[in-house]
C-alpha cells in the first residue's frame, strides 16, 4: 500500500491574487508619498514669502519706533524722509545716554558771525568737550548733525582727535546727503555763541535689484553701507502719510503747499510684494508665487509732535 504525501503551498492563482494586492498597496503608498512630498515642497515655497513679509514687517515697526528720538523734526528737516525706494530714519542714539550735543570752540574774539569755513580749516571743526574731562563720543564715519542757530546741516566725520583742551574733527565735502543739505555750503556761517555738532543714528532702507537692504552707516562716498534685509522682492513702495491724512512719495517743503513739509509727516504706508526664489509645479501650476504685504505705520515720536503743536 503507497504512502499518499501531502504538498502544501500557493496556487497560481493566490500567487497571482497576492502580486496584485501588492502592486496595488505599494502603488498608493508611492501615490501618498508623491502627494505628501508635493504638499510639503508646495508648502515650504509659500512658507518662504510669507517669513520674509513677517521679516520685513517687523524690522520696519521696530525701525519706525526710532524716528524722531531726541531731535524734532522741521519744515524742511524731518526724522523721517521718503524718495523713490529709499526710506531714511533719524534719531539721536542712547547708549545709555543721549549723545550730547558738543557746542564749538571757536578762536579768541568776539567776532560774530566767524568768517566762511570751519574753525580749523575748510572741512574742519573745532569742538568743546560736554564737560570737563569727558570723553567726546564721536568716530570716524559718524553722521552728525551740524546746528547753526536753526539751520541744521548733516556732516560725515572723516577724522577725529584731541587737540589740548579741545576735539577737532573734520568732515567730508559733500554738499548733500541723503538728500538733505550738508556741510557748510551755500555760504552758512557758524555761530560763535550758537553752533553745535551732535551724533546722529540712522536706518536707510532702499532696494537693489530684487533685494531689500538695510543700512545703518553711510560709505565715505555718503552711499548707504547697507546689507540685505530680504531678497526676492518685485515690488517696493513707500508713501509719506501727512496729518491730513493726504499721501505723496515725498515731503516737499519747497512749493506753495504749507501741509505736506518734513513736520507735517504722521508716519508712511508701505507696500511690498515678495516672490519665492524659485518657480514650482506644485504652487499656482508652475508660475512664480508672490504675496503682496502693506503696512502702516504712524511713529510715536511723530504723533507726541503732533500732539504737542
Amino acid at each position: 500500500m503507497r504512502k499518499q504525501t501531502n504538498h502544501s503551498g500557493f496556487t497560481m492563482i493566490e500567487l497571482l491574487i497576492a502580486l496584485v494586492m501588492g502592486v496595488i498597496v505599494l502603488s498608493a503608498a508611492l501615490s501618498f508619498g508623491v502627494s505628501t512630498w508635493r504638499t510639503m515642497e508646495g508648502n515650504s515655497v509659500r512658507e518662504e514669502v510669507y517669513r520674509n513679509g513677517r521679516f520685513i514687517g517687523m524690522s520696519l515697526e521696530r525701525d519706525m519706533q526710532t524716528v524722531g528720538v531726541g531731535i524734532a523734526s522741521t519744515v524742511s528737516f524731518g526724522t523721517l524722509a521718503v524718495w523713490r525706494d529709499t526710506i531714511v530714519i533719524l534719531a539721536v542714539p542712547f547708549d545709555p545716554n543721549e549723545a550730547p550735543p558738543y557746542d564749538l570752540e571757536p578762536a579768541a574774539g568776539t567776532d560774530n558771525p566767524l568768517p566762511p569755513g570751519g574753525t580749523c580749516g575748510t572741512f574742519c571743526l573745532d569742538l568743546a568737550p560736554p564737560k570737563p574731562g569727558a570723553v567726546v563720543d564721536l568716530a570716524v564715519g559718524d553722521l552728525a548733525r551740524l546746528q547753526v542757530n536753526d539751520e541744521r546741516r548733516l556732516i560725515l566725520l572723516t577724522s577725529y582727535k584731541k587737540a589740548g583742551n579741545k576735539y577737532t574733527v573734520e568732515f567730508g565735502t559733500h554738499t548733500a546727503l541723503l538728500r538733505y543739505v550738508a556741510g557748510l555750503t551755500g555760504n552758512l556761517l557758524l555761530d560763535r555763541y550758537s553752533t553745535f555738532v551732535q551724533k546722529l543714528e540712522l536706518v536707510v532702507y532702499y532696494l537693489d535689484g530684487d533685494k531689500l537692504m538695510r543700512a545703518e552707516r553711510l560709505n565715505p562716498d555718503g552711499t548707504p553701507a547697507g546689507e540685505v534685509l530680504a531678497y526676492g522682492v518685485q515690488e517696493w513702495d513707500v508713501n509719506i502719510v501727512f496729518t491730513d491724512l493726504d499721501e505723496a512719495p515725498s515731503a516737499n517743503p519747497n512749493d506753495t503747499d504749507p501741509t505736506n513739509d518734513f513736520d507735517d509727516i504722521l508716519g508712511v504706508r508701505v507696500r511690498v510684494v515678495c516672490a519665492a526664489d524659485r518657480p514650482s509645479r506644485n504652487v499656482k501650476a508652475g508660475e512664480l508665487f508672490t504675496r503682496e504685504f502693506e503696512w502702516q505705520f504712524s511713529p510715536r515720536n511723530l504723533m507726541y509732535e503732533r500732539n504737542r503743536l
